[in-house]
């Protein structure tokens, strides 16, 4: 290859390439976003149906199984569930990781299509199903802005004002893309609470309110009046504006009497919701807002946009009103890029410090050094290109690079620095060295970015979080090739210097080296008489290896220390809010006093919800972890109201489930049967300490009336059957009449309801009454009979079967692997016939993530062994290069198990990266013993003086990744994690890989060679003793 020779002799040129690397990379530095993670888009849907009122059962017999037919022809359908509550009932599909933009369009549409060809709903859904894409553009809520009140504003005021001109301001923002809240009240609304002693006074029925209501809400236009001189436009005006303009409506005229709305109802603005959330911040009346940015936007931008118009409004809030920003998840992110980029700096130095130690001058060791910054400034560019972010992984790559980029350059100046020490002029010394190492770097450059080669042929969670990690780190690598063969072959011809008397402090150095070097030369000289003794050795290793990876836990990802910790509550069956107010200090108290708790979010909605705001790293002694478990201690002594469930919220926006999901199905539609399965399965994960907070969805754990309406006597009365349907809506539920178009300039609805005097008392069906034909009025009671029943609460089903989904929080110390394990072994017994079980959630995220893994691997392994065998011309070789692999894996599994780690994603990328690294100095070995043999060696000398020229810069190599590796194993702080796995990854499997690569790939090498010279005479043997008989 001439690329060398072409740049040692136009020196301007090679500078120039590297010139406009660097200056590409800058450039493009300044367009990548910053994000935590990739973007892992999961293509999925929802279809939402809703009938108020109806029950559980209802929904799921009437509702979701014509759904399920309408999705059952769909293509690609990875998982498709069902979930029917009180009122409601959704389809949620997982579509195949794998589809493109085009195909999840025409599924989409295919959905859409198949839901609106749905005729038979029942007749009491007023709204058509809504189909959602759920491939959302809004990332999750990144900063939480409290509003705390000591003033003298009412909380409806309060929570006017934030929805309606503070909510407004932040929604323009650049880059949010949607706001939640508030938190803590609810909107307003026209209630009209009917009297039923006074309806039944006055003959009134509700359909005659609610027709009243809608008829003067009705909106019409009037056109213009085209006039003989100009037109004038016609605007209708809205004489109902206010809630005395509700109150007197007229429902009726008898006999001259009028008869208005306030005659037979209290009308009243009040708050929309009955049961409205309620927000303590430190045991404070507060609300809340959350802000969602655009995941394509810059979440650190987009926060400081944030905190500048809360600086804008702060002077403009009524007095009392203190506003601030409690939780912002782009300071974790921030802090977690710039830990990444410390780090970066910490490998630059020591790999630099290994580089000059082993050169033994700043004017040689500048030639490896300067490939630093050209190749890492130019990666950027490729990120660019490829359309990739600044992330945790992106930044892992880079600083994993700093110790790569430099081994190509490293075995090239040192090439040249051999040829310089034979006598050789600098620049002679540059062409010939230069001329030597082509092949190698070559191989080398190619063997590392083919590993990462099948990321781009997979889809799914883990290619997604593989894919910018890997293609970052084989860019640097290709370039580092590149500048390998153009500006290192030239600064070595021009920088280096004949050999002169080396500096006292690198002379003990290079004693200390050529000491080292004639020990190794002595002790794989015994090893060749020890082959038995090697392979036994390396066995015991790779068995104990395999013992330590079953023993370890995996987990998908490890839980990052975000500061933000959930607490989800699971209050005793049956119970309502009431309970809740009287027991929210239970909850509170857990976290009172605790000095890293920086802020307690209590939520009261459904069931109470706390949001734990930890102190900043730097404030605070103790991980989330270790404080979670302070948590879970207090809470067993002090709350016994509830069930709770701690979760630390993770960064990552991912969407990865952490709790264990267990979908139990039957085929046979008996849901009896199912529901005892189900118990019995609740009974036996209660009897294992690995999981908590275990959740049933077949519990039948609902106080439900069956209203059971006659029929016949409907007809024979002679009475409309939709009155009376009607008629029980507004007495069971709200109906909204109209919408109210306030004079202040908002739309507010008008809400009908029973007055709640009233709610829940059967007897007022006495006093409401429905319109026969013949005008006669005859109370509900005549046609509705109700009987009190226990039901399920909700209805499941997991791929069109009924399903029972049990739920359960993995116990600190427990992993999603030990969970799968105890559930295979004693589930199986507890299924009848037709039943089944899945996993999903975590277990299911963690099956497929290994998987995925596990074939990037094998593919990794056979694209390089493919790659190295076109290379060499050879099959023998490339397997004495892979040889060390299984050892240096055996290296890292133990290091991650001597400091108690798991296998997760993180460790499995560095294990990738170990497959291409270790490779490097099976390649330097075998090429040098190739070349030497071709001069006239036997094996065993070739081999042994392919070990000893290359010991130098396979140690310098090993040395440089090592080190630049140890701030990851050593990182501390937010998003440490990662960085300590892959860090502890590579520095165990390259001190272990390194040793068996100089002793076991030389060994191999002639072990193999011998055989093949052994074969190859025992065929020409053969061949000739068939030769002499004939």
């Amino acid at each position: 290859m001439k690329l060398p020779e072409i740049c040692i002799k136009h020196p301007v040129f090679a500078s120039v390439l590297s010139i406009a690397i660097v200056l590409l990379g800058m450039l493009s530095f300044q367009k990548l976003s910053i994000q935590y993670f990739p973007d892992h888009k999961t293509p999925s849907a929802t279809v939402t149906a809703a009938i108020n009122g109806a029950s559980a059962e209802f929904m799921s017999r009437n509702v979701a199984d014509k759904l399920i037919i309408a999705a059952t022809g769909l293509d690609s359908v990875k998982t498709m569930t069902t979930d029917c509550q009180e009122g409601s009932c959704s389809l949620k599909i997982l579509f195949e990781d794998d589809i493109d933009e085009v195909e999840y369009t025409s599924l989409m549409n295919n959905l859409r299509s198949s839901v609106e060809g749905i005729s038979d709903f029942p007749p009491s859904m007023t709204d058509k199903p809504t189909v959602t894409d759920d491939s959302s553009d809004t990332s999750m809520p990144s900063n939480v802005i409290t509003f705390v009140n000591s003033g003298g504003l009412s909380k409806q005021q309060m929570y006017d004002y934030i929805s309606q001109q503070v909510v407004p301001q932040f929604k323009h923002i650049q880059g949010v893309g949607g706001i939640w809240g508030p938190y803590g009240g609810s909107a307003k609304a026209v209630r009209v609470w009917l009297q039923p002693d006074r309806m039944m006074a006055l003959n009134i029925s509700a359909s005659d309110i609610v027709s009243t209501l809608s008829s003067y809400n009705a909106t019409f236009t009037a056109g213009t009046i085209k006039g003989q001189v100009r037109d004038f436009s016609i605007n209708p005006v809205n004489q109902v504006t206010s809630v005395d303009d509700v109150r007197d409506l007229v429902v009726r005229v008898d006999d001259g009497k009028i008869i208005r709305v306030g005659d037979i109802a209290e009308v009243i603005m009040g708050e929309e919701s009955l049961t409205p959330s309620i927000l303590r911040v430190d045991e404070k009346l507060a609300m809340s807002i959350q802000v969602l940015p655009l995941k394509s936007e810059n979440p650190v931008t987009v926060a400081n946009k944030v905190k500048e118009q809360i600086a804008v409004l702060q002077p403009q809030l009524p007095d009392g009103i203190e506003m601030k920003m409690v939780y912002n998840q782009a300071d974790f992110i921030k802090a977690a890029i710039d830990e990444g980029f410390m780090t970066l700096i910490e490998a630059i130095v020591l790999v630099s410090a290994v580089v000059v130690l082993f050169l033994g001058s700043l004017r040689v060791a500048s030639i490896p050094i300067i490939t630093i910054p050209v190749c890492v400034i130019g990666v950027f560019a490729v990120m660019s290109a490829l359309g990739f972010s600044i992330n945790v992984l992106t930044i892992l790559a880079i600083i994993l690079a700093i110790g790569l980029v430099v081994d190509d350059a490293i075995v090239v100046a040192e090439n040249c620095y051999r040829h310089i020490e034979k006598g050789e002029t600098p620049f002679n010394a540059a062409l010939k060295g230069s001329r030597e190492i082509v092949f190698p770097v070559i191989a080398m450059t190619l063997t590392l970015a083919v590993v990462y080669l099948p990321i781009g042929l997979m889809s799914g969670l883990t290619a997604d979080l593989f894919r910018q990690f890997a293609f970052t780190l084989a860019a640097a690598v290709i370039i580092s090739g590149f500048v390998a063969l153009t500006l290192s072959p030239m600064m070595s011809a021009y920088l280096m210097k004949p050999v002169s008397a080396p500096p006292k402090w690198f002379q003990r150095v290079d004693t200390a080296l050529n000491t080292l070097s004639g020990r190794y030369e002595k002790e794989l000289g015994k090893w060749f008489e020890r082959k038995v003794i090697m392979s036994a050795v390396a066995l015991g290793l790779v068995t104990l290896s395999a013992v330590a990876i079953w023993a370890m836990p995996q987990v998908l990802l490890p839980t990052e220390d975000t500061g933000f910790v959930e607490v989800s509550s699971t209050a005793p069956t049956g119970v309502g809010r009431q309970y809740h107010l009287d027991n929210n200090q239970q909850l509170n108290g857990v976290f009172q006093g605790n000095e890293a708790v920086e802020a307690n979010l209590s939520y009261i909605e459904g069931a109470p919800t706390n949001h734990v705001l930890l102190k900043s790293w730097g404030e605070r002694d103790k991980s989330a972890d270790e404080l979670v478990n302070e948590f879970i201690e207090n809470a067993k002594n002090s709350v016994s109201a509830y069930g709770l469930s701690f979760k630390v919220r993770s960064a990552d926006n991912l969407s990865i489930a952490t709790n264990m999901i267990l979908e139990v199905t039957t085929v046979n539609r008996n849901t009896a049967e199912l529901s005892e399965t189900a118990h019995e399965v609740v009974k036996l994960l209660e009897n294992y300490e690995g999981v908590t907070n275990i959740d049933n969805s077949m519990l039948r754990d609902q106080l439900r009336y069956d209203l059971s309406i006659d029929r016949n006597a409907i007809v024979l009365s002679g009475v409309d059957y939709g009155n009376v349907t009607n008629a029980l809506s507004t007495f069971l539920g709200s109906v909204k009449a109209a919408d109210l178009q306030a004079s202040d300039g908002y739309t507010y609805p008008i809400q009908v309801q029973v007055n709640r005097n009233d709610l829940g008392d059967f007897k007022v069906l006495d006093k409401l009454y429905v319109d026969s034909e013949s005008g006669q009025r005859l109370p509900l009671s005549q046609f509705v009979s109700i009987k009190q029943v226990t039901s399920e609460s909700n209805y499941k089903t997991f791929m069109g079967k009924d399903s029972a989904e049990i739920t359960a929080d993995l116990m600190p110390g427990y992993t999603a692997s030990d969970v799968k394990q105890f559930v295979d072994e004693n589930l199986p017994s507890l299924m009848k016939d037709a039943q089944s079980y899945e996993f999903n959630g975590v277990v299911k995220d963690l099956s497929e993530s290994s998987a995925g893994a596990q074939l990037l691997f094998v593919l990794a392994l056979i694209f390089i062994f493919l790659i190295l065998a076109a290379q060499f011309e050879s099959y023998v070789d490339p397997m004495v290069i892979l040889l060390t692999v299984p050892l240096c894996i055996v290296g890292a599994i133990l290091t991650l198990s001597v400091f108690g780690q798991s296998l997760n994603i993180y460790s499995k990328i560095g294990l990738l990266t170990l497959v291409g690294l270790v490779t490097k100095h099976g390649i330097l070995l075998v090429e040098f013993a190739n070349e030497k043999r071709k001069t006239g060696a036997s094996v065993k000398e070739a081999a042994m003086c392919s070990a000893r020229s290359r010991l130098r810069p396979i140690l310098m190599t090993s040395l440089t990744m090592i080190l630049g590796s140890l701030p990851l194993a050593l990182a501390d702080g937010p998003g440490s994690l990662g960085r300590i796995n892959i860090g502890l990854v590579l520095v165990g499997g390259l001190t272990v890989g390194t040793f068996f690569s100089l002793f076991l790939v030389p060994v191999a090498y002639v072990g193999l060679a011998n055989l093949k010279d052994a074969r190859i005479i025992q065929q020409y043997s053969n061949f000739s003793s068939s030769r002499s008989e004939s």
